[in-house]
């Protein structure tokens, strides 16, 4: 047990080392750090570790050719994340979650959980500790941004500082969504709690902002709202089959 709680120290002193600079850079996406919650009890650093040394080739494909994904529609219940322009963002991550979800199941051979499927309050350690229990091979967060500045917009992915497949499903996850937006934020690294204590490679998306009247007016259709669906969809498919 006291190896355990080392682990998780030195894990967590490094990546606030390695996610500084990007903290101070980046200019919003304030959603909650590795320090919000107590780490969940299935936290394993060493199967983490392992995962993110996989290396995608066919011989992996042929022996998990079926996924385990897990998508998390940030905030819901009693935290409705940002607000504004009329929306709030646990609504609009659930819907575009479950959209998500639907294509993959219909179009992909893969399984696919959600942390949460209807308007509930879901705890990040729970969030975690559900996709710790279902051997998830990969987990995918969806947020979207707010600013105290009107003007800021566009999306952004982030990865846990220093994962190598992390890394790579942002990019894969970013590169679909970008199309969708005018300003291209980029690729980013950060220490939040659902990137620190996942077992497996993980993403989080902030697809557009709240704050902004163009990108919420996009938001608001429910065609755009597919559109970011498939999107993210497609960066999972590039990410674990290459294509």
């Amino acid at each position: 047990m006291k190896w355990s709680k080392l682990l998780v120290s030195t894990l967590v002193v490094s990546s606030l080392a390695a996610a500084a600079p990007v903290f101070a850079e980046r200019e919003i996406a304030d959603e909650p750090a590795w320090d919000s919650e107590p780490a969940p009890h299935n936290y394993d650093p060493q199967k983490r570790e392992e995962a993110d040394k996989r290396v995608f080739d066919k011989e992996s494909f042929q022996l998990a050719a079926n996924p385990v994904i897990v998508i998390d529609p940030g905030h819901g219940g009693d935290d409705p994340g940002a607000v504004g322009n009329g929306l709030k963002e646990k609504d609009l991550t659930l819907d575009i979650g479950l959209r998500a979800k639907n294509y993959i199941v219909a179009n992909y051979p893969a399984t696919v959980y959600m942390t949460r499927s209807s308007d509930t309050t879901v705890s990040l350690s729970s969030r975690t500790s559900f996709a710790n229990a279902q051997n998830a091979d990969f987990f995918v967060s969806m947020h979207i941004n707010a600013a105290t500045d009107a003007s800021a917009n566009g999306v952004e992915t982030y990865a846990y500082p220093g994962s190598v497949n992390g890394k790579r499903l942002a990019t894969e996850t970013y590169n679909q969504l970008k199309s969708s937006f005018a300003n291209p934020r980029g690729v980013k690294e950060y220490a939040y709690y659902v990137l620190t204590y996942t077992n497996m490679p993980a993403t989080l998306g902030e697809t557009g902002f709240i704050s902004n009247a163009s990108d919420a007016s996009k938001l608001a259709q429910s065609s755009f709202r597919q559109t970011l669906a498939t999107q993210y969809a497609s960066g999972m498919h590039r990410y674990w089959w290459g294509f």
